[in-house]
């Protein structure tokens, strides 16, 4: 199974009052423009008791995982949203009280699969995002582009949420077409009646 592509990214705000995700704007699941890459590095528990000379218990459980995606622009209303900063008149101001708001992030990755193109669906329900930083570099002989790096924590539930039980950290299912794909994929980002 080769990944062919990343595309689609999507999230929305965790409402935690409500146990569900955000109201949407005009019906629509806010989207991550411009990805360029995304890598995700699990932690587990990793404790062994032994007694009687051998393994008697053991915990590999998920802890959390770092998140780091790649876009090709900083955009202030995206990034503000992101990292809990106020946003007046187009002017972001950042103060030490912000606070980041939780998330629930997801994309699509086509693959080929035997010769015949999938597109899977990969979603992290509650995602709470820690740093923004932007490239910058004198132009020299040669254009370079510079990016943003957004980087986050995954996290597990610790409570039932918008249809999902406490526990789950991250759900995945590959579809033959890519509009089944997003439609999967709005479904999980979308508030639960």
């Amino acid at each position: 199974m080769a990944s062919i592509g990343f595309k689609k990214a999507k999230y929305n705000l965790i409402d935690p009052e409500n146990k569900k995700y955000a109201a949407l704007t005009d019906g629509k699941v806010p989207m991550l423009e411009k990805v360029i890459d995304e890598k995700f590095s699990p932690e587990y528990n990793s404790a062994e008791l032994y007694a009687d000379d051998a393994l008697a218990e053991s915990d590999y459980s998920f802890k959390k995982g770092g998140l780091a995606i790649t876009v090709a622009n900083d955009e202030d209303e995206r990034d503000a949203e992101l990292m809990g900063n106020t946003i007046s008149e187009g002017e972001v101001t950042k103060n030490i009280a912000d606070t980041a708001p939780e998330v629930g992030y997801g994309h699509i990755v086509p693959k080929k699969i035997n010769g015949v193109k999938k597109y899977k669906v990969e979603f992290f329900p509650r995602v709470k995002f820690t740093k923004i930083t932007t490239d910058a570099k004198t132009k020299g002989e040669g254009i370079e582009f510079g990016t943003t790096a957004i980087e986050g924590t995954v996290l597990p539930l610790q409570e039932d949420f918008n249809g999902l039980k406490a526990g789950d950290w991250e759900k995945h299912q590959t579809f033959a077409t890519e509009a089944e794909a997003e439609a999967y994929l709005v479904k999980l980002l979308t508030p639960v009646a």
